[in-house]
């Protein structure tokens, strides 16, 4: 580099220092360039059950949490295991609470799930433990998206064992 440009550069920098303005307009069309990125902010494995337990912390009226996880099931493969601890009066609700707080999670993960399984204790009486797989995707269009009607997705999604 020659004692010339390195002249015309420093004096460049002065300018775009002293007028204010270019380096303004710069920085505006770089914080452009990174909005996708910014709201497109997905949830790494190592945060799920963290970003889960939140979802049920924020509603007084959600079911109680007793675990999330993510496990690797060999038969419905990487699934999102969430156990709740429902009440007696409202279980249809809790459930329905359960997969949508999943789904949520789920649409937002980095990586995909293939199912979403929530395991619900009500522990009353002779009440025995309801156990929910529904498939991630058809999933997220019914809650999240809402392309998918929930009486479709309780009817053909949701498996009940």
């Amino acid at each position: 580099m020659d004692v010339n440009s390195a002249d015309n550069c420093s004096r460049n920098f002065n300018y775009i220092i002293r007028k204010g303005r270019p380096l303004t307009r710069q920085l505006k069309y770089l914080f452009l360039i990174f909005i996708p990125f910014l709201l497109s902010a997905q949830i790494h494995d190592r945060h799920i059950s963290s970003t889960v337990e939140k979802y049920f912390a924020r509603n007084r009226t959600a079911p109680t949490i007793i675990s999330a996880e993510v496990v690797e099931d060999f038969l419905y493969g990487r699934t999102l295991k969430i156990r709740i601890l429902g009440h007696r009066n409202s279980e249809n609700e809790d459930l329905g609470f359960a997969f949508g707080a999943a789904a949520a999670v789920a649409n937002q993960a980095a990586n995909p799930f293939e199912a979403l399984w929530i395991e619900m204790d009500v522990r009353y009486k002779a009440t025995e433990t309801t156990v929910a797989v529904a498939p991630a995707l058809c999933s997220i269009e019914a809650i999240v998206q809402k392309s998918r009607s929930f009486g479709e997705w309780w009817e053909n999604c949701l498996e009940i064992l």
